[in-house]
């Protein structure tokens, strides 16, 4: 069933990219001058080679890379780019993508120069002229002044290529300015709904601190609508599961197609898209009902045994007290325990509980407990009052050796009718398993076709095999349950208790440091996690968990003026309270989402009886006409006639460019020094990495953090750039007065670059400094090991994981400090009035509007997409001349729409034939050409996303392949306008 790659020769390669002998300058050393105009250096003469250490930029990855150059005669170029032997989190490997990285600084389409579009041309027609830098910012100020564009009209759309790059910045420069909006690409498609779904359970919340499996030492992997992280590729997470493999690991996918994952698994399970929930459903009925679960790691560290009644209105909600504390039943004696509200240890009664709560009783059917009579396993567990938490490694703050608060053990199961305040009552536990009982394997069978009796052998598989993974998935949102299947799949991985341990989930060294600092500043200063913001020690980056969702949330939907004085919400926020109070569809938590944007531009939003506009948009590093549904929507935003200015910062043009007045060209991840340090990525091991420039950069090109800065001169002058510096201190920790100081040294010292890359640079120093002060080292220090081996190495996983494992050491970062099944934020909003399926708050199906069970036409097909193992999600390194030259290798594979031979034969379709797709749902259209293979599911059109670029000025991969923005049309699920972007069918026929 495994792929069939051809060799790929270099006679090969020059005949399949096109270029032959006239093309091979483009495959040879390169001038920093002229751009790809140099030739080879020949072996006997003379020249220096060097090292450096980066970051890659082509996913959030993040792998560490180190990159080769050669100087002779003073001319420098980049030889080569290999994965950094020393990171631990990419183990030395890097892929295609990463490989090729040096073409894209090389690359002969890029941007060079500040463009300004052409006096009486459109926006889309990508007629610019060149200008100097200063004529571009003249121009942003004298339009920013002439069209008194105020703060809120503003939006900011940033890139997923440089998301978190770009965050530290972005931030500051939004609160600076006053404008309370930020499209974070790709978080509709990706990042949002996927995280959410699993963060609700275990409580990361952070962007881009994802959990990284332990595939190294897991027995059984099962993966569920996820190709990306793997096959698409992600270097940190193919090197575990390469390994875990090799060590015998058995390997399930569930997908409709034979996707380079599944094509590496033991068993391929044709699943019919949008059902994969159904399949989780009735694996995890399974595995509750006979047993298959972790019962101690349930009743310790989940809200399994915590009390619900079903209020007059048919509606779930917990048993409390007076104080917002969870009530239990004590296994066996049926005494009714009140527990910490926040706590990681439900073995443990909630100090100073009233008699009427509690019985004092130190023992279980006569057995001693753990911990009873002292401290519960001190050093390993909370019980903290009030929501603070404690964290023995940094803070020495366990529960005192005299505590007599009692322990108990929870029940998962009540052995008879309880009632409580007049109520009857179930545990969690109960109720979850009472709203799994239609979930059965016939069920999910006839939903997902797939035989019953496979649902239940991979059932028992999976809940009888330790340790066991079901993989979190990538690239999330594709249909409204979406978000319910990643929460259905944390909460088996924590039925099996592998949450934070070896061979299950394990969250990044990053989101530990930044959870038991947190605690520790809870502790130290006995408040709620609720009350840290403004209050703790760290920046505000490093809140971890609900306490960051919650910041955001604060912050961009704010109307009282505490965050942006003029008491404007981010559109997205004001254009869903519109549609709520019209009785319309409307989002629940629009974070960060283009809902509501084409009103906004158009005029059709109010916001307290004044019209609330769109009229300028800075775009970073973003393709939305092309990664955002459909193109339509986003060409017709940024052309629209109210809009007054649109500036563009990027490397190459892609397809969102042409609509830009100004371009602004970025230089590449390989020309800049970095201006901070960061957590290296996903990382289970604790490190630090940064980015050094391997060449100084090709063309009049500037950094990011200094294009921010220099824009909020001109939108809020001096003031705003001081406001812009204490915001990066409150966020990022940069100290304003130290970026100050050393913004006047670096301005001097970037003479020769006009001042290009000055404030980074300042920024940079203010940073080595704030790091060197955490780890209680010297910056010189840092900047010596990080020259000599990329990554700053603090902790290894296992040593993480022996005093901060979430639960097992210290709280998950939920607002109960517990793995949560019953979700309170789900419970939240379904009190606020969403009270679709989609806001469940134990899990629950959520039936997709395709497939609905319906017959499909002879010509109809479900639609699926997925990235390609050599361009990430429709960007522009398909342009890049040796990924470019690959994928035309394999045309017919990345290029080509994938049908099923049984399908195709009656349509009269062939590999390689011309055919048209229609959009049954929009009417949308589009062409492509035919693969007829039997590695797709019947029913089941399958495209790849990295294709379809249609501006000419990417001269490589213009006009190849089928552009999925133009089939799919834009429809958004309730709870976080996570896109259904396959929740259609196409019709196909021969063009």
């Amino acid at each position: 069933m495994g792929w069939k790659i051809p060799r790929l020769s270099r006679r090969a390669f020059l005949k399949t990219t096109g270029y032959g002998t006239a093309g091979l300058s483009l495959l040879s050393p390169i001038s920093p001058l002229g751009g790809m105009v140099g030739k080879a250096v020949a072996k006997d003469e003379q020249e220096q080679e060097e090292v450096t250490y980066s970051i890659c930029n082509f996913c959030s990855s993040l792998c560490n890379i180190e990159v080769t150059t050669r100087t002779k005669n003073s001319d420098k170029r980049i030889a080569k780019i290999d994965g950094n032997p020393n990171s631990t989190l990419n183990r030395g490997k890097i892929c295609a993508r990463g490989q090729a990285g040096m073409r894209q600084t090389y690359d002969t389409d890029r941007l060079k120069t500040p463009m300004i579009r052409v006096e009486g041309t459109k926006r889309g027609e990508y007629k610019f002229r060149e200008a100097s830098w200063e004529e571009a910012w003249k121009y942003i100020e004298d339009k920013q002044k002439s069209a008194k564009i105020q703060p809120w009209e503003w939006t900011m759309v940033g890139g997923w290529t440089s998301c978190v790059f770009y965050m530290n910045w972005a931030v500051p420069f939004a609160v600076a300015n006053q404008v309370p909006n930020i499209i974070a690409s790709p978080m509709q498609h990706c990042v949002t709904t996927g995280h959410l779904g699993t963060d609700m359970v275990t409580g990361n919340f952070n962007i881009h601190d994802e959990v990284l499996p332990d595939f190294d030492n897991a027995k059984y992997i099962l993966f569920v609508a996820n190709n990306a992280s793997i096959g698409a590729v992600s270097t940190c997470r193919m090197v575990r599961f390469a390994e875990g493999r090799k060590r015998g690991a058995k390997v399930v996918a569930l997908d409709p197609r034979c996707s380079e994952t599944a094509a590496k698994a033991d068993e391929w399970i044709q699943i019919r898209p949008g059902t994969d929930l159904a399949f989780m459903l009735a694996l995890m009925k399974i595995m509750m009902e006979k047993g298959f679960y972790d019962g101690e790691f349930l009743r310790r560290y989940t809200n399994m045994p915590f009390l619900v009644y079903t209020d007059d209105q048919g509606e779930l909600r917990m048993v409390t007290d007076e104080e917002g504390r969870p009530k239990v039943v004590e296994e066996g004696l049926g005494n009714i325990r009140v527990l910490e509200q926040f706590s990681n240890n439900n073995f443990k009664e909630a100090r100073s509980t009233t008699a009427q709560d509690s019985t004092d009783v130190d023992h279980v059917h006569g057995q001693e407990q753990p911990g009873s009579g002292g401290s519960t396993r001190g050093e390993d567990h909370y019980a903290v009052p009030s929501g603070a938490g404690q964290d023995p490694h940094v803070a020495a703050a366990h529960t005192p050796k005299d505590d007599q608060t009692l322990t108990f053990l929870p029940a998962l199961k009540l052995s008879q009718p309880v009632m409580v305040d007049g109520k009857p009552v179930k545990t969690v536990f109960e109720a979850q398993l009472e709203a799994l009982a239609e979930y059965t394997p016939e069920w999910a069978a006839a939903i997902t076709g797939i035989p019953k009796e496979t649902i239940e052998r991979i059932s028992r598989e999976f809940g009888t095999t330790r340790p066991a993974i079901v993989d979190p998935g990538w690239h999330g949102a594709r249909f409204g349950n979406a978000l319910m299947l990643r929460r259905v799949q944390a909460m088996v991985q924590a039925l099996t208790g592998g949450i934070d341990s070896v061979g299950g989930w394990v969250n990044s060294g990053e989101v530990h440091h930044k959870a038991a600092h947190m605690y520790k500043d809870m502790e130290e200063m006995g408040i709620s996690i609720d009350a840290l913001v403004g209050k703790m020690h760290e920046p505000l980056l490093n809140l971890a968990g609900l306490a960051f969702i919650k910041l955001v949330i604060g912050a961009f939907s704010d109307q009282k003026g505490q965050f942006f004085k003029h008491g404007k919400p981010g559109w997205s926020w004001a254009f869903s309270q519109q549609e709520k109070e019209a009785g319309r569809f409307n989002v629940a938590l629009p974070v960060m989402t283009d809902t509501g944007l084409q009103e906004s531009v158009k005029g059709e939003l109010q916001f307290k009886g004044e019209p609330y506009r769109t009229r300028a948009f800075l775009i970073n590093a973003a393709n939305p006409v092309r990664h955002y549904y459909p193109d339509t929507y986003w060409r017709e935003a940024l052309s629209h006639e109210n809009v007054e200015l649109v500036v563009a910062v990027d490397v190459l043009p892609s397809d969102t460019v042409p609509y830009a007045d100004v371009i602004l060209p970025n230089s590449t991840y390989l020309e800049r020094d970095e201006p901070t340090l960061y957590g290296n990525g996903t990382n289970q091991d604790l490190a630090l990495t940064t980015r050094y420039a391997a060449i100084d950069p090709l063309y009049d090109t500037d950094e990011m953090a200094d294009i921010l800065y220099r824009l909020t001169g001109i939108i809020s002058g001096n003031q705003g750039q001081e406001g812009f510096l204490q915001m990066m201190e409150m966020l990022v920790g940069l100290k304003a007065a130290n970026v100050k100081k050393y913004y006047a040294e670096t301005q001097q010292t970037h003479q020769d670059r006009k001042g290009q890359g000055a404030f980074a640079a300042a920024c940079r120093k203010a940073s080595f400094n704030f790091y060197a002060e955490r780890i209680k080292t010297t910056p010189q220090h840092i900047d010596k090991v990080l020259r000599e081996k990329g990554v700053y190495h603090e902790e290894d996983m296992r040593e993480i994981l022996a005093h901060q494992a979430m639960p097992r050491k210290i709280p998950v970062p939920t607002d109960s400090g517990r793995v949560e099944f019953f979700s309170g934020l789900m419970r939240a909003q379904r009190d606020l009035g969403h009270t679709q399926d989609n806001f469940q708050v134990l899990a629950g199906w959520i039936a997709p509007e395709i497939p609905d069970g319906k017959a499909l036409g002879a010509d109809e097909f479900y639609f699926i997409y997925g990235k390609s193992p050599t361009v990430s999600h429709a960007s522009t390194n398909s342009n890049n001349p040796v990924l470019s030259g690959i994928n035309k290798f394999k045309d017919d594979i990345y290029k080509g729409v994938w049908m099923h031979p049984d399908r195709a034969k009656k349509l009269g379709i062939g590999s390689g034939d011309p055919i048209r797709l229609t959009n049954t749902k929009s009417g949308q259209e589009a062409k492509g050409r035919a693969y007829v293979t039997r590695l797709v599911q019947k029913d089941t059109l399958f495209i790849h996303s990295s294709f379809g670029v249609e501006n000419k000025a990417l001269t490589r991969t213009s006009g190849d392949g089928t552009a999925t923005s133009t089939l799919i049309p834009h429809q958004v699920e309730p709870v976080v306008a996570g896109f259904r972007s396959q929740e259609f069918t196409l019709k196909v026929a021969r063009a």
